[in-house]
Order: structure tokens, then C-alpha cells, then sequence
């Protein structure tokens, strides 16, 4: 619920829960909510930059660029904490993101399949194994990739002589750039006076790369245990849509037919199949005789 002692702040945000974008931008006829987004919209086409950092020679155009940058520069802020672990973020919607862990919650739904993610990059990354997009060029061979990390292996196993090499002097790591070895350092390798703990046993350090090497030792422990039958799983989502089996809950409910699923994914796609008049199946031809398929599946 929002609540504000300021009338203009409460008008300011009953415009977010309208579509009306009364500003016009002179320069490109985009139309903006608030004169304020307006303003920093047109420094993007005038490159005024207005708002400049104290510790160094940066300038940005939003006040939350700046707030931004000196948090991940040079105070190393990070106001937004997860209440139910020692989790810490620069940025609220990466808290947001991360508190999904915990929940489970995966509200990005992939319209062709069944695939669910908990944040909007990792469902656009999937999407284009639908569309076959490849955005990221190598600049070397021009050859295509679909993720950025996939070119950027590409990169260092093809090109390898054409990569300036710069050896993180705590692991094995090797990083393209100094500006990138950097960061490294300081996200992995620096002392944390916080306890960071592991989230599969009491183990607890305090720094980042141990945590992460010693988390890589429960990577394949099925530490979740039916105690109905012989079946394990890694993750407790898992186990619980397992127990169902045994259950025989079905506690999702078509509201169209009232038929009912042990899974919330089992009722999305049940939908769009048989109720949503709008949705078009994916057809996977086969490249030999131009039969059909609802699926693709490499044997």
C-alpha cells in the first residue's frame, strides 16, 4: 500500500498504474509519465550529463546512474539485505531476483513451452532457443552465439593467441581485461568481516571464492529424500511435487474445466493448449519427410 504526506508524490505515483504519457519528446515523439523521466530522456539525445561523481571524473545522466555507479565504485554499498539470509544487494531488483531463490517463485513464463524462470534475462536467453537468435558476434571469425559467455569461451579456445591474458594471482582464473580482473578480485577474493554461509551446510567463510568451490562439493548430493520411496533430489521443489505421487494432491485447478495438476507448469501449458483460443502450437518439421511434431528431440 502507498502512502505519502505529499500530495504531488501520491499524483506522481497514480500515474504509474495509468498508461497515459502526457509528455512528448520534441526530438523523437516518445511520450513519457513524468516530466522528470522526460528530461533525462532528452540529456540521452543532447549528452548532457548533469549529474557528476565526487570521487571521480564520471558524469551520468540520472540521478540513479550516479547512485549506482558510487555504490559499485567506490563506497561498496549495499542497502538492500535479504531477511533470510546474509545476501546483500547494490540494487533492489537484484534482492528481488534473489529472494526467488528462496521462494521458488518463477513468475517469467515461456509462451511456447514450459520453461519458467526467475528473472526476465535468463526467460529472454531461453527464448531464443524458439527463435534462433544469435546477437553476439565473434569478432574475429564472425561466427554467432546465443549467450555472451558461450562467444566469450569461443573466444578463448578459437582465438586464444588474439586475447590479451591477465592471471587472477589467487585462482586459476584468466580474464581478458584488467577492469574486469579487478572486479574479480574484489567480488571473489576480498575478505568479507561477514560470515557467508554455505546454503547447504553450517560450513561458513569469508570469502566469496571459497564459499563457491566449497558449495561445487554438494553440486551433485541428492540431499532431499522421499520417505515414501527410494527417490532423491538436489532441490526441495523438487521433492515436493514429488510427494504428490504419493499424495495424490493436485492442488492446481483449471478455472475453464476444473480438471486438476500436481504442478503449476502441468496447468499453464493444459491451458494454452485446450482454452486459450490465441495460442499457436510450435511445429518441429522433420527435415526428411515434413512430417509434424509438437516436440524436438535429438536421438
Amino acid at each position: 500500500v502507498f502512502t505519502s504526506s505529499r500530495m504531488s508524490s501520491f499524483h506522481r505515483h497514480m500515474r504509474t498504474h495509468t498508461s497515459q504519457k502526457l509528455h512528448l519528446c520534441h526530438l523523437c515523439l516518445k511520450t513519457f509519465r513524468t516530466v522528470t523521466l522526460l528530461r533525462n530522456h532528452v540529456n540521452t539525445h543532447t549528452g548532457t550529463r548533469p549529474y557528476k561523481c565526487s570521487d571521480c571524473n564520471m558524469a551520468f545522466v540520472t540521478s540513479g546512474e550516479l547512485v549506482r555507479h558510487r555504490r559499485y565504485k567506490h563506497t561498496h554499498e549495499k542497502p538492500f539485505k535479504c531477511s533470510m539470509c546474509t545476501y546483500a544487494s547494490v540494487e533492489a531488483s537484484k534482492l528481488k531476483r534473489h529472494v526467488r531463490s528462496h521462494t521458488g517463485e518463477r513468475p517469467f513464463q515461456c509462451c511456447q513451452c514450459s520453461y519458467a524462470s526467475r528473472d526476465t534475462y535468463k526467460l529472454k536467453r531461453h527464448m531464443r532457443t524458439h527463435s534462433g537468435e544469435k546477437p553476439y558476434e565473434c569478432h574475429v571469425c564472425h561466427a554467432r552465439f546465443t549467450q555472451s559467455g558461450t562467444m566469450k569461451l569461443h573466444t578463448q579456445q578459437k582465438h586464444n593467441e588474439n586475447v590479451p591474458k591477465h592471471q587472477c594471482p589467487h585462482c586459476a582464473t584468466i580474464i581478458a581485461r584488467k577492469s574486469d580482473l579487478r572486479v574479480h578480485i574484489r567480488n571473489l577474493h576480498t575478505y568479507s568481516a561477514a560470515e557467508l554461509k554455505c546454503r547447504y551446510c553450517s560450513a561458513v567463510f569469508h570469502e566469496r571464492y571459497a564459499l563457491i568451490q566449497h558449495q561445487k562439493t554438494h553440486k551433485n548430493e541428492k540431499r532431499f529424500k522421499c520417505e515414501h520411496c527410494s527417490y532423491a533430489c538436489k532441490q526441495a521443489r523438487h521433492m515436493t511435487a514429488h510427494i504428490r505421487i504419493h499424495t495424490g494432491e493436485k492442488p492446481f485447478t483449471c478455472l475453464s474445466c476444473n480438471k486438476c495438476f500436481r504442478q503449476k507448469q502441468l496447468l499453464k501449458v493444459h491451458f494454452r493448449k485446450y482454452h486459450d483460443a490465441s495460442f499457436i502450437p510450435a511445429v518441429y518439421k522433420c527435415p526428411k519427410c515434413d512430417k509434424g511434431f509438437s516436440r524436438w528431440v535429438l536421438y
